[in-house]
């Protein structure tokens, strides 16, 4: 669908706070059956809002996220993974913070972005006014700031490390209430997304304590994992009350949700499946809800949020979008008018494969990879293969998954490539995750016995001289390469160079030509090391220096 609504004057235009929590299952609050977790400003949160609870998104972390931010299938900007060159928004997709900033919203992130951290796809490259993030898609990840935790973590603010006290939950929504205070005489999106609860499971020594007072004991990894979530619902608990008392939640959209569905280790089933597509998305905005809370049982997904936004604070966008506007069931509605489909795939790898990991969805029926069918309704847990029974069915929903298929765009125009010498980044740091072929290392954990290499998509903007800096730990975390040689492979040649033992980088200065290239680096082992072969350099430092 083409989005061009805009009957909502800017006097009238709500603020909109989202916030999206990570890797917390649909069944992780208390008003959804968990046992054990209490999350009683949540509950309170659903009795004021609408609770969609036929809400599906993919079963990882940047699918979900591209979808979220642009109304459009993941694939449509080339993202089918959270790692390996594949995990970063396609540089011509409008995100919702292009959208409503071009509106005269000030909007500002706080926490994951998980969309790619190079220049051009930083969240400030991306409509953000404020960016304060960690790399990668979890804390202690190859693109965070070396040696993070949730305690006392180091963020990025605007492109500049900034270190904090406390814990990230905690620090996130600090900031975000700071930022609702500094802009609540105009129209503002603040997007809290918070790196809990997805690993590493920490506990938040508050929260435990809390839950060890009321009586309860847990194994670690529960303690950490419930304390977490109970963090998170004391903090969703004070930026409400925030907009309480600065007389605002009358006038903002506030969408609670997560990023994906149940955990992976307590499953048993494949990707294509509901149990990893459900998650939990609560919408509240009283001029339409309000404050009657009620569930929603239509088919719905987290490439309705775009859609919903724009269309409640009356932005125009000429996206051609796969999601569509809730404001209908915001407003009473029980069901669609007509049969809703949603489509929820991740190949996850880094090329796209037809019909692998995919459900094609209508409030009845799933199709799986192409070869199962699930009446949604009468079989929830999908237990039984009815596709002989019903071929109307499985032809109507295959119809649908070849239009989409058959509309994505070729791969190699949605390859992100990292823009080189252009004035908007002086300077860019490029990671090892994000190599598009070759290896995938993605944790510093991996760091120590990493062996493999990779290669760089990048695009050089301007000719001119480049200062390429090679190293094995980043900046904040210099440490000895133990490589004899570095080399830097890039339009068709190499450059190597000698090293000392002790060297912690090695820095080249190539001219190098505008256009697209390849880049591959890598260290050639030296007496000490650990090594046995070239390895590539998980970090490199480049800019144009004349």
């Amino acid at each position: 669908m083409i989005l061009t609504l805009g009957v909502v004057t800017a006097e009238e235009r709500p603020n909109v706070l989202l916030i999206l929590t990570d890797n917390q299952s649909f069944f992780e609050l208390s008003s959804h059956g968990h046992p054990h977790v209490r999350t009683p400003r949540i509950d309170r949160f659903a009795e004021e809002s609408v609770d969609f609870v036929n809400f599906h998104a993919p079963p990882f972390c940047s699918p979900s996220r591209a979808l979220l931010m642009t109304g459009r299938y993941a694939m449509r900007s080339g993202i089918h993974n959270t790692i390996g060159g594949v995990s970063i928004l396609h540089r011509d997709e409008q995100t919702m913070a292009d959208a409503l900033g071009g509106a005269g919203y000030k909007t500002a992130i706080f926490g994951k972005w998980h969309l790619g951290f190079s220049h051009p796809y930083r969240p400030n490259d991306r409509g953000f006014d404020e960016a304060f993030v960690h790399g990668g898609g979890g804390i202690g990840q190859l693109e965070d700031f070396y040696g993070n935790n949730h305690l006392d973590a180091t963020f990025d603010h605007n492109g500049s490390f900034v270190a904090t006290e406390g814990f990230t939950t905690d620090v996130l929504f600090d900031r975000a209430k700071d930022f609702i205070e500094a802009n609540k005489a105009k129209p503002f999106f603040c997007f809290v997304s918070t790196p809990a609860t997805h690993r590493p499971w920490q506990s938040h020594p508050g929260a435990a304590q809390a839950i060890r007072d009321r009586g309860e004991e847990y194994q670690s990894n529960d303690m950490a994992l419930y304390s977490m979530i109970e963090n998170i619902d004391e903090n969703v608990g004070e930026i409400l009350d925030q907009l309480e008392s600065l007389k605002l939640d009358e006038k903002t959209l506030v969408i609670v949700a997560t990023d994906q569905g149940t955990r992976r280790e307590r499953l048993h089933k494949g990707l294509g499946y509901d149990e990893f597509h459900q998650v939990f998305c609560m919408m509240r905005y009283p001029p339409l809800t309000q404050g009657k809370g009620r569930e929603s049982r239509a088919l719905t997904g987290m490439v309705d949020v775009f859609p919903t936004v724009m269309d409640l604070c009356g932005v125009k966008t000429e996206a051609v979008l796969d999601g569509r506007s809730l404001s209908p069931l915001l407003s009473g509605k029980t069901t669609w008018t007509d049969e809703r489909r949603l489509i929820v795939q991740c190949p996850r790898g880094r090329s796209r494969e037809k019909w692998k990991n995919v459900s094609v969805k209508s409030q009845r029926w799933r199709l799986v990879d192409g070869n199962m069918l699930f009446d949604a309704i009468n079989d929830p847990d999908q237990n039984e293969n009815v596709i002989d029974r019903y071929p109307l069915v499985v032809e109507s929903l295959t119809r649908s998954y070849e239009k989409f298929w058959e509309s994505l765009p070729e791969s190699e125009s949605l390859l992100s490539r990292h823009y080189l010498g252009d004035s908007a980044a002086p300077e860019v740091r490029l990671n090892a995750m994000d190599w598009y072929r070759g290896d995938s290392p993605w944790h510093q954990l991996h760091m120590p016995k990493f062996k493999g290499n990779g290669v760089w998509a990048v695009e050089v903007v301007e000719a001119g001289v480049y200062r390429v800096e090679l190293r094995h730990h980043p900046r904040e975390a210099p440490q000895a390469l133990q490589a004899s040689a570095a080399f830097v492979e890039i339009g068709g040649r190499k450059y190597s160079k000698n090293l000392e033992g002790d060297d912690e980088s090695a820095i080249f200065n190539l001219s190098l030509k505008a256009g697209r290239f390849d880049l591959r680096t890598g260290f050639v082992p030296g007496t000490g090391s650990k090594r046995e072969s070239d390895w590539g350099a998980l970090f490199a430092y480049v800019r144009l220096d004349e």
